[in-house]
């Protein structure tokens, strides 16, 4: 490495570190320019040709190349395309003599940070490279994000008890959680590049084909129960298997996502579940994902002997109700997904209470009513905002306007907003639905209690936006 002169270094304190810098150039004062510019600030290299820079670029990692090229010699373009190929956390600067629109666009459209036209100004140098060094360092914290966020879903989904799994158009896992490699034997990741059907017998096999062949060919979601063998376990599994597309609306590969039903037909109902999240944020309400949730947030209702669709229904209801309210379609679509987890804390409930068809004793109240803790607790030390929007949902969605609702008794305008709202939504549907205890109430009964419990159950404003728009709300409950 270059040193610097003393009196012109930039002093190196504890903990800082200058960026290193590749200067490539086959001429000997073209180089020395830029290191009179660069040098006082930067640690730095000098190639005179592309093999040098080879040869260093093989030895070291920089931040930064800044590499001469010309219109009529490829070797620059050639070294360009291989730094970009083979070292994508460095930077690189076109330097050309040539002011050619043409040439600019084509070294962009490979990816270039920077480009400058012979003779430049010191200062232009400098500006250039550190734009270039800022947006390396940019792009590095965003893919670092990109990392966590992905961490933190695998971590949701390895601990799920669900059976999820990932297969490309060949039918090979690309990703798999260890609910559904536990039946094998094996880690999930000594599944990747692996079939199903490798630990199959036959008929399991063409069973799991033929699903996973009517997602990639037809583009169906295709929902089954199944008994299906894999290694020495058989168990029946309700299985939602639906497509993941990419970028240009293609099918690549298909998602699935398994409840084992093998407790259910041994004692009339038993469903495991968890809720599991996409996509989330940036792209957070991607269709994949949201659509992950919402299926995983309906297993909940399952178990809890009703029927799956008031998760839809509840989750439409309190995103129509958001809108008329004046939240944004960003946040009525954050709260479409988040509604659905409203119960998801009863998978903390023994099915003994959960599944009773009689009253509660108090304990047993006192315990049902823990899955509003529950489901906060699952879902609150997410750094996802649809999670964090589920946590607060499932936390607060049994609090009354009137304080006398819990877990926490809060008060009107203490309870948040996507809390009230969830409630109203929960509790209509409810009404209008058949329960395990009693059928389905006529529409002006539920109206009455919807009209009864306005300020004291419930926030008389969201009320009022029910009962106003009592002909959409209805419409979306089919």
């Amino acid at each position: 490495m270059h040193v610097v002169p003393a009196e012109t270094q930039v002093e190196n304190r504890p903990g800082t570190q200058r960026s290193s810098i590749l200067i490539t150039d086959d001429d000997d004062a073209a180089r020395s320019l830029v290191v009179s510019v660069l040098g006082p600030q930067y640690r730095y290299e000098e190639a005179s040709g592309v093999g040098e820079a080879r040869q260093k670029l093989s030895e070291e990692e920089f931040d930064l190349v800044i590499c001469d090229v010309n219109p009529s010699g490829q070797s620059g373009w050639a070294l360009a395309e291989e730094i970009l190929a083979e070292h994508r956390h460095t930077s690189i600067i076109f330097v050309t003599a040539e002011d050619d629109l043409r040439l600019a666009r084509q070294a962009f459209e490979l990816g270039a940070h920077g480009y400058v036209v012979k003779p430049y100004k010191p200062g232009q140098l400098l500006i250039v490279t550190m734009n270039a060094l800022k947006r390396r360092e940019l792009e590095i914290a965003h893919e670092r994000y990109e990392q966590k966020l992905q961490q933190q879903l695998q971590t949701v989904i390895d601990n799920a008890p669900l059976r999820i799994f990932v297969k490309d158009r060949q039918r090979r896992f690309i990703a798999i959680n260890v609910a559904a490699a536990r039946p094998t034997g094996r880690l999930p990741e000594e599944l990747i590049g692996h079939t199903a059907e490798e630990f199959m017998p036959a008929a399991s096999a063409a069973l799991a084909r033929a699903g996973d062949l009517r997602v990639l060919e037809e583009r169906e979601t295709h929902e089954a129960e199944e008994e299906i063998t894999i290694g020495t376990e058989t168990t029946t599994l309700l299985t939602s298997k639906f497509p993941l597309l990419d970028e240009q609306g293609q099918v690549y590969a298909v998602c699935a996502i398994s409840a084992d039903l093998t407790e259910i037909k041994r004692s009339e109902r038993r469903l495991e579940e968890l809720l599991t999240a996409q996509d989330r944020s940036i792209e957070e309400l991607r269709t994949s994902r949201l659509e992950s949730v919402e299926r995983l947030a309906r297993t909940v209702e399952l178990r809890d002997t009703e029927t799956g669709e008031h998760v839809k229904r509840m989750a439409d209801i309190a995103a129509f109700l958001g809108r008329v309210l004046g939240l944004g379609d960003a946040h009525a679509d954050l709260l479409l997904v988040a509604a659905t987890m409203h119960d998801i804390g009863k998978v903390g409930i023994p099915d003994e209470i959960l599944l009773k068809p009689g009253a509660l004793t108090a304990d047993e109240r006192r315990e049902m009513e823990r899955h509003t803790t529950v489901g906060y607790e699952l879902l609150g030390d997410s750094e996802s905002a649809v999670l964090r929007m589920g946590a607060a949902i499932a936390l607060t969605h049994h609090e009354r306007w009137d304080g006398a609702g819990y877990p926490h008794g809060l008060v009107e305008e203490a309870i948040p907003l996507e809390g009230r709202i969830a409630a109203v939504a929960d509790v209509f549907d409810a009404l209008l639905s058949d329960r395990p205890y009693r059928p389905a109430m006529s529409l002006d009964e539920a109206l009455e209690i919807m009209e009864n419990g306005r300020g004291t159950h419930f926030d008389p404003t969201i009320v009022e936006a029910l009962l106003g728009n009592l002909d959409e709300v209805l419409e979306l409950r089919g």
